[in-house]
């Protein structure tokens, strides 16, 4: 085409096309196309977000009553970006739930959350969507049998489901550990033409199989390893980030939790070493530390409940070598201090979506996981990476 238009025609192209499409059509960059929708101070036209969710535990449901609390609007308290490129959470519409557990298929998705350990902190009105039977694979052990509580159900047909429902993202909230039944859903979501957000520490969205195959069905992929709003990763990050800055040397460093729930007990039992040297790498790879840093989970305690306890330890050296010495204790609730954080990962994967962004999505997976496709950041890098992707400046 012409290279020679107007931003009006570029807007209105926008309004029925992708920004891929636009670039192709204009034969422009994606920063000409941001720069265009900048300076006419156009906004992405919010629309609601429809949303699959892949295991309906704590997580899921700090996400779900956190969607009806702000709906609201009087306080925005708990929220990273009460609004992300003009899309609020109450944006977030759940339209299909899938799990395994007998407490939880076949009912109403309001009273399904309430069979957690997380309880209950907002009125919930009665959902019009009910949990439907998944596939178990390796998705429950023998030490959380009983937690779970297997349904008999037979499992539905998931593609179906995600079509019929309009599901466009495909969260995964599944037990750590269960891998085989996350690369499951990676291709479920795929057959339903969704894009895959994988919250989970199984390698998805850093596999470079899958990240081929959603690239190819031009839809994103986002993880993987969901990152808490202010547990001990991103505390420890933070702490030690400062540290540097105040030129203090780093001699040796751990963060160690303690938890209840189901969540606990599967890393435990099964993916313990594989968090844990997520979590140790992200953190010192993301500050480029040269020293021993240990990060994870160190026991399960089932009074805890959906509670857990963080404990983090650095020694550094200061001025003449003098040592400075940091104790610190968290003490938070597992599923609520990941919503926050997932709020933005599934607005920004609209937007994603949106753009005719395909494959593995590092400016996203760099912002809320610990193991993102090309590596940690520091919390302000990916901040601003994720920033320049909203503006439609993806590198």
């Amino acid at each position: 085409m012409n290279s020679k238009f107007r931003d009006d025609e570029v807007l209105r192209y926008l309004g029925s096309h992708t920004y891929n499409e636009a670039m192709e059509h204009f034969n422009i960059s994606r920063m000409t196309v941001s720069r265009i929708k900048k300076r006419n101070k156009v906004q992405i036209m919010p629309q609601k977000i429809n949303l699959a969710i892949i295991g309906v535990g704590n997580a899921a449901s700090a996400l779900i009553q956190g969607i009806e609390f702000y709906k609201a609007r009087n306080n925005n308290i708990g929220l990273l970006h009460p609004t992300l490129a003009g899309y609020h959470i109450s944006d977030i519409e759940v339209v299909s739930a899938f799990d395994i557990s007998a407490k939880k298929v076949g009912k109403p998705l309001n009273e399904a959350i309430a069979a957690n350990e997380f309880v209950l902190q907002v009125a919930m009105p009665t959902s019009e969507v009910k949990v439907q039977m998944g596939e178990i694979l390796d998705g429950v052990i023998d030490e959380t049998r009983k937690i779970i509580n297997p349904s008999e159900e037979t499992p539905v047909n998931i593609v179906q489901e995600l079509k019929e429902s309009l599901a466009e993202i495909v969260l995964c909230l599944l037990p750590s550990g269960a891998t085989k039944a996350v690369e499951y859903y990676a291709d479920i979501a795929l057959s339903a033409g969704c894009a895959f957000i994988n919250a989970t520490p199984t390698t998805i969205a850093g596999n470079k199989e899958f990240a081929r195959k959603y690239h190819d069905a031009g839809l994103p992929l986002i993880g993987d390893d969901l990152q808490d709003q202010f547990g001990a990763t991103i505390v420890h990050k933070m702490i030690l980030q400062q540290m540097l800055q105040q030129g203090v040397h780093i001699k040796e460093s751990y963060a160690l939790d303690v938890g209840g729930g189901a969540e606990s007990l599967n890393t435990i039992h099964r993916s313990r070493k594989l968090k844990r040297d997520i979590k140790s790498k992200t953190v010192a790879s993301s500050l480029k530390i040269d020293a021993p840093i240990v990060a994870g989970t160190s026991d399960y305690v089932p009074h805890m409940g959906n509670a857990r306890n963080s404990m983090l330890w650095i020694v550094g050296h200061g001025f003449l070598g003098s040592e400075i010495v940091m104790d610190v204790k968290i003490q938070t609730q597992d599923g609520p201090n990941g919503g926050a954080i997932l709020a933005d990962i599934i607005r920004a994967t609209k937007i994603a979506l949106h753009q005719g962004s395909s494959g593995s999505i590092n400016e996203i997976s760099c912002y809320g996981f610990k193991n993102p496709p090309k590596g940690t950041l520091n919390p302000k890098d990916a901040a601003k990476l994720l920033a320049d992707f909203v503006l439609g400046m993806k590198s």
